[in-house]
């Protein structure tokens, strides 16, 4: 059994939709189309079928139906105004596709069952990214709840522990995203940001961005050394050593890494999809 939920609409969608490749990017899908080579259609559905780790949606004109997953799942547009993402797959029987076994999960003797959630928004195009972006972080990043049973009363408790905290004074930006805040000793951190709107998508939040690191430290101290990494935070970035080469319009790929020394305030310009790693020292 192969279980989908599928969406209809009237939406004039002309072959095309749009799945994320990595919970970031969006890239556009074409049915029964590959823009590379020219296609040969033997399965019309599996060919059809693409990853979706966190949205899928197709739009016309007037609206777009953005379909947010709470999981990764496989899903496409197999009819124009149409959206189905596979919830669950089970077969008792191997298809003689490959993969040499039966897709039959059990536990306790029964199949798995599988729950999930999709969130639907529509909205006219040029304003869907100003939810979808922001929706899709807060499903991703949501906390997990966990619950103990603790030998004192509530008001002892709430008394001996900090239960809420937070090193942010402001918001960042609406486009700005804190992946990772580190603390590597007693007064340095391992900061990395990044701006999570893509290019055109949005005619306010895809723009270049600008804002004080300072205000993720308010609470802790006063930044005095501010140096940018590597994407991995092992290698500050001016010692970065890329390999050359001759592109076809015969222009060099070399790459100039940004003055160790440029860092001499705490504010940071991100553009589009950029993410920029940081190591922070405080006073």
């Amino acid at each position: 059994k192969e279980i989908i939920v599928r969406y209809d609409t009237d939406i004039q969608s002309d072959e095309t939709f749009y799945t994320d490749a990595n919970g970031r990017e969006v890239l556009e899908r074409k049915r029964d189309y590959r823009p590379t080579w020219n296609y040969t259609v033997y399965e019309s559905v599996s060919g059809n079928y693409y990853p979706i780790p966190s949205r899928i949606w197709i739009k016309d004109n007037q609206r777009q139906l953005t379909i947010l997953t709470d999981r990764s799942e496989g899903g496409s547009s197999m009819h124009d105004g149409s959206i189905e993402l596979m919830v669950h797959r089970r077969t008792l029987y191997d298809d003689s596709l490959g993969v040499g076994e039966p897709m039959n999960e059990t536990a306790y003797g029964k199949g798995l069952v599988v729950c999930g959630k999709h969130f639907l928004l529509l909205e006219p195009p040029e304003s869907s990214a100003f939810y979808h972006r922001n929706i899709a972080q807060r499903l991703f990043m949501s906390p997990m709840g966990t619950y103990a049973l603790p030998n004192v009363s509530y008001a002892n408790y709430s008394t001996s522990y900090r239960q809420t905290w937070s090193a942010l004074t402001e918001p960042l930006p609406y486009n700005v995203h804190l992946l990772t805040f580190d603390q590597s000793s007693s007064k340095v951190f391992l900061i990395r940001v990044e701006h999570y709107f893509e290019l055109n998508e949005d005619e306010t939040f895809s723009k270049a961005v600008q804002f004080d690191l300072q205000i993720l430290f308010n609470r802790l101290g006063k930044i005095v050394e501010l140096v940018e990494l590597t994407l991995g935070g092992n290698l500050p970035l001016n010692e970065m050593k890329r390999l050359v080469w001759i592109t076809n319009q015969n222009e060099s790929s070399h790459w100039k890494s940004t003055d160790p020394n440029f860092l001499t305030s705490t504010v940071v310009i991100l553009s589009s999809m950029e993410i920029k790693t940081f190591q922070v020292t405080l006073q």
